[in-house]
């Protein structure tokens, strides 16, 4: 009887541990494409992210669907992180500057994430994968709960949409808390 109940304990308190999976949280904007990326504006993006004091991103990719240049000349895509934005998409005015405005008059926190160059007229589906960096930022940046990603089309760039998804998972330190805690309580029943 006593093993029975054992193992039903263990059962019972490594469960945890088998729901603590992956989770995929999906952002989209509003509007999806973001006005079409056109290229007199320059595009912040703030994104809300509610994650619990264990938990921590793991992978994070930025998605634009079917994104093409409107012709074939010569184009540019900026791509970056930002410390801080209001909440939504906010279109600010560059004059079709040339150049990257988040490297060059942005004020505040930013880290670049990746510069498409020269993108076709046909559509075309592009996924960037953030490295390690980017997510050691992106998590120093989500302290707060709130991320931005800021864009700046040097051409204006039809798309279906654009998605951020991050892959939450507890922190190791957590984990190895309820493991202890989980054999300390069996050690009891035992």
């Amino acid at each position: 009887m006593r093993k029975t109940i054992f193992v039903a304990a263990l059962v019972l308190a490594l469960a945890p541990l088998a729901v603590s999976a992956d989770t995929i949280l999906s952002y989209t904007p509003d509007p999806a494409d973001m006005g079409d990326l056109d290229h007199y504006y320059v595009y912040e993006w703030g994104i809300e992210v509610e994650l619990e004091p264990h938990e921590s991103i793991d992978a994070a990719e930025l998605y634009f669907y079917n994104i093409r240049n409107w012709d074939d000349n010569a184009n540019m895509l900026y791509n970056h992180l930002l410390n801080w934005s209001e909440l939504g998409v906010v279109q600010s005015p560059d004059n079709q500057g040339g150049g990257d405005y988040f490297a060059g008059e942005y004020v505040g926190d930013h880290a670049h994430l990746v510069t498409y160059e020269n993108l076709p007229s046909t559509p075309q589906n592009l996924t960037y994968a953030f490295s390690g960096a980017d997510l050691a930022t992106l998590n120093g940046y989500l302290a707060d709960g709130r991320v931005g990603l800021g864009l700046d089309p040097d051409c204006h760039f039809y798309n279906d949409g654009v998605e951020l998804r991050l892959t939450v998972v507890p922190e190791p330190a957590s984990l190895a808390l309820l493991a202890a805690g989980t054999l300390a309580l069996l050690r009891r029943w035992w």
